[in-house]
């Protein structure tokens, strides 16, 4: 099975949060940001954070583990 671009992003998020340059570095797509939330599953959400040197990351968890 070949995945889309947006699913092979999500799945390195998954197991790394990283930034929209590290996204970049891939070569999976010129606009991760966007075929990541095309692709999201209803079970999965985007949480974005600050890392130590102030920059923005990515990654992408189950849902249910952020709904209180």
């Amino acid at each position: 099975m070949r995945l889309s671009q947006g699913r092979r992003l999500i799945e390195v998020l998954k197991r790394k949060p990283m930034t929209y340059m590290e996204m970049n570095m891939l070569g999976i797509s010129v606009s991760p940001q966007k075929r990541i939330v095309e692709s999201l599953a209803s079970d999965e959400e985007i949480v974005k954070s600050t890392d130590y040197d102030g920059h923005t990351t990515w990654r992408v968890v189950s849902a249910t583990k952020w709904t209180s």
